[in-house]
């Protein structure tokens, strides 16, 4: 038979996890709800947009320039950024095709190796690409 204190224990931590599992779905709530806010006018990139929030990706990469798991897409394209073994990578269309598909190969300094490899349709790609273009304009 169990203790009492094991019950509480179990209890007590099935409680934070549930709170976790809430929160965390709240905040991925808020990140797509903020991708979807971005006023696009360009049909492709408004496609775009909806595979962002689809595939998850806003979950990690803000719209906005905040601070996130992955760098923000707000002003991406253009920048240069210092990769995880000191070398600068500009971020063009082939540097996002290949974060996307082989996520680890060149990981910005500063930020974890969470992201999943994903292979997009072509025109799943451009729409995207649009997307994230428009961001910095």
């Amino acid at each position: 038979m169990r203790s009492t204190n094991r019950i509480w224990l179990d209890l007590g931590v099935s409680v934070f996890l549930l709170g976790l599992l809430i929160f965390g779905g709240m905040l991925i709530y808020e990140l797509n709800f903020d991708a979807m806010e971005v006023d696009i006018d360009d049909a492709l990139a408004q496609r775009g947009q909806e595979i962002s929030t689809e595939k998850g990706c806003i979950a990690c990469h803000t719209v906005d320039g905040s601070p996130g798991v992955g760098p923000s897409w707000m002003g991406m394209f253009g920048r240069v950024e210092t990769l995880d073994d000191d070398s600068s990578q500009i971020v063009d269309e082939l540097y996002f095709r290949e974060s996307i598909r082989y996520p680890d190969r060149k990981m910005v300094k500063g930020y974890p190796k969470v992201m999943s490899s994903y292979w997009l349709e072509e025109d799943d790609f451009q729409a995207l690409l649009a997307f994230a273009k428009r961001l910095s304009q």
